[in-house]
């Protein structure tokens, strides 16, 4: 069975069996978890997934196959997170069903004899709770679907249903089946094996979770079987019919992101540059660009309204302004979204937007909006201008950048800069001696990126799946993007460690852009990662000649260099994957280190203020306005509330789940070594001051929204979701 087969086996229908998708998403990583630790893949690449990159092989398992409905999956030894991670994920699937459930008016919204934020409460992000807690958490959740279970309306449409449905049919069936024949998988292992799960804990947790399991599969069943049917489809369906409020009442038990509350203010729009979920396009501006036509005396007037006495001519001399400019999406078409009820035509657009900075003795320094301009056409050469002077049209030419900076952002900067990018590094890794210094640095911060990444290419961005369905463009030109993303990284390696890429963009000087939280908080994590590679590097390596003379580490270089492994270009001293020197060693690794940890939590946690659709459409579906006078609100243009729910169901998944810590490394990874251990301790102490640092930035009023992606208590140590 193809990844193809294995995305669509999940759903023949995802849109109308949506719980039941997320259920039976539940029930694989849970069988996954139980069956691969027993079942080890060897390392290999594989170049087909998203051809021509290289990726870790992921095989079927044969044997498996007859278990489930769809295929299982062979992962390599010790890709697959921990039954912590397994927790976080199935919880977090669980109240993503129940929250578009409830939001869709399904059968559950009708038990009204229970009240769903008690099994599920607001503040509490499951994928975010402490490792000691889950224990406690898993048994009152299955505590609490244990009585919702027998809840007399439940239990009623549950026996309704069950009539009507065909042993084949039933998800509740399936699930058991699923989980019986795992049972007797397990009669198979040897009882110690048992005897460990048991001695753990880890036993009676996955008996609990397979218990939540089945007991959601009943509640899928009926949120999908009794989703209302009395609201006219085609105001489901209308990208013209929602309004702001019924985009918010689609938050019932996930929270609404604060960024609902201000995305319409003007310099919230100019600070999600440097504070957004993509703070990674802006750069400044250098010459005159026939693209943006501003006058001066236009440029005066906006100055102006945000209270600022400045000329055009004197922010180009003092090199404030700045410029987002999204060519690079040029190669993407219009895509389109089919549905039951119709097929929507979906409009991406590649705008160029202009930004300035007061001058240095205003009283405060805020990034403010200068103009938008984007193609009247695909093919023309005449450009549209939008300022903040013009009316109802500038909101939607606002609207147009964030959902073009939406698809940058999913498309170049998280899949294709960060999952990407690290994945080359995963095999070669791993094929150095478990004793290898290098080996042991790496390994922690690939944990669970094998999985995730060969989810995203069978799962996510395969056709007709979430990729598909909610971004701009069609699947084909959004895979090519992505893999053009990475190739733009990878060909071009020593010259992507985070400070080289501020410097690349000329956003380097605090003088001229004051605020810029992404920079500035990233920094310090870098300084921090890049101190603890060279002190660790130290103890191995006493001068170059010991680098230059490791002859793993030599093979480990000329494999990611070479076309029958990973690939990469401008690699090593001599760009060709051999190392000579200390320097270009902790170079690469502290780029590897941090790509995998603080800049994949940059765009990666961001999703979930990315949840609210009108502010971070992920596709526009009405043809930009061509007329600055336009008065249609952008409202009309926005994605369905059907698209929203979809929307919030992938990001809160892929931005809700917290596992591990940057920093704080397992007892078993690194020898109990003084000097090692004194160096780790530096790192973690650089950690919590930077930690210190950014909530002491995040009160001070010219951030304008507190920036918290790069905390390091909120970094993963990997890619893992």
């Amino acid at each position: 069975m193809s990844e193809i087969q294995l995305a669509n086996s999940l759903s023949k229908n995802s849109e109308k069996n949506t719980a039941r998708n997320l259920v039976k998403l539940a029930a694989f990583l849970v069988v996954l978890y139980i069956i691969e630790r027993d079942h080890p893949a060897e390392y290999k690449y594989n170049y087909s997934y998203l051809n021509p990159l290289a990726m870790t092989n992921v095989p079927k398992s044969k044997f498996l196959d007859k278990i489930v409905g769809f295929p299982l999956i062979q992962l390599p030894k010790g890709t697959f997170p921990t039954l912590q991670w397994l927790i976080k994920v199935v919880l977090s699937l669980l109240k993503i069903f129940i929250n578009s459930s409830l939001s869709q008016n399904s059968g559950l919204s009708k038990a009204k004899s229970f009240e769903w934020t008690k099994l599920f409460p607001i503040s509490n992000d499951f994928g975010n709770i402490p490792k000691e807690s889950l224990k406690d958490i898993v048994e009152q959740l299955n505590l609490n679907l244990e009585k919702i279970d027998k809840d007399q309306e439940i239990d009623r449409q549950w026996q309704e249903l069950s009539q009507q449905k065909s042993a084949e049919e039933n998800l509740v069936q399936i699930v058991d089946n699923d989980f019986k024949e795992i049972e007797n998988k397990l009669s198979q292992i040897p009882q110690e094996k048992i005897d460990e799960l048991a001695s753990t804990g880890e036993k009676t947790l996955l008996d609990n979770l397979q218990k939540i399991v089945k007991y959601s599969a009943k509640l899928a069943e009926l949120a999908d079987a009794n989703k209302s049917s009395t609201s006219d489809s085609s105001v489901e369906f209308s990208p013209q019919s929602p309004t702001l409020d019924d985009y918010d009442q689609q938050f019932k038990i996930i929270r609404k992101p604060a960024i609902a509350y201000n995305f319409q203010q003007d310099l919230i729009f100019a600070y999600l540059q440097v504070a957004g979920p993509n703070p990674l396009v802006i750069e400044q501006f250098q010459a005159s660009d026939s693209r943006l036509p501003v006058t001066a005396e236009q440029y005066s007037q906006i100055a102006a309204k945000f209270g600022f006495a400045d000329s055009l001519e004197a922010a180009i001399a003092d090199d404030r302004l700045y410029v987002a400019d999204y060519a690079l999406l040029n190669s993407l078409v219009n895509g389109s979204f089919v549905s039951r009820e119709l097929e929507q035509q979906k409009y991406i657009a590649t705008p160029v937007a202009l930004f300035a900075v007061p001058p240095a003795d205003s009283w405060s320094r805020p990034l403010f909006p200068v103009a938008i301009s984007y193609q009247r056409t695909a093919i023309s050469t005449e450009w549209i201008l939008f300022t903040p002077l013009d009316g109802e049209s500038w909101m939607t030419a606002k609207n147009i950048v964030q959902m073009t900076d939406s698809n940058y952002h999913e498309l170049i900067s998280h899949l294709g800069r960060t999952h990407l990018v690290v994945e080359p590094f995963i095999v070669p890794t791993n094929y150095l001696p478990e004793e290898h210094c290098l080996r042991k640095l790496l390994v922690p911060h690939f944990e669970g990126t094998v999985l995730i990444n060969y989810g995203a290419h069978a799962i996510l961005v395969a056709p007709g799946r979430s990729v598909d369905s909610l971004l701009a463009s069609s699947v084909g030109a959004d895979q090519a993007m992505a893999a053009k993303a990475t190739q733009s990284y990878l060909f071009n390696f020593n010259e992507i460690s985070f400070p080289q890429t501020l410097a690349n963009r000329r956003v380097t000087d605090i003088n001229k852009l004051p605020t810029y939280p992404y920079r500035d908080d990233g920094l310090l994590i870098w300084n921090a990662i890049e101190i603890w590679v060279r002190d660790y590097f130290s103890i191995y390596y006493s001068n170059d000649s010991a680098v230059e003379n490791d002859s793993d580490l030599q093979t480990w270089g000329s494999t990611l260099a070479s076309l029958q492994g990973g690939r990469l270009q401008n690699f090593g001293d001599d760009g060709k994957g051999k190392f000579n020197t200390i320097n270009c060693l902790v170079k690469t690794i502290s780029t590897v280190i941090f790509t995998a940890s603080a800049q994949h939590a940059a765009v990666n946690f961001s999703q979930q203020e990315m949840m609210y659709t009108p502010a971070f459409p992920l596709a526009r579906y009405l043809p930009a306005p061509t007329n600055p006078q336009d008065s249609e609100s952008f409202i009309k243009g926005l994605p369905s509330l059907s698209q929203a729910q979809n929307q919030i169901n992938t990001l809160y998944l892929l931005g809700s789940v917290y596992y591990t810590q940057l920093g704080k490394y397992s007892p078993s990874a690194f020898p109990n070594n003084n000097q090692l251990q004194a160096a780790l301790k530096k790192f973690q102490d650089n950690l919590k001051a930077a930690e210190t640092t950014i909530k002491e930035r995040n009160r001070n009023a010219d951030r304008l929204m507190p920036y918290e992606f790069l905390l390091p208590s909120q970094i993963p140590q990997s890619i893992n979701i």
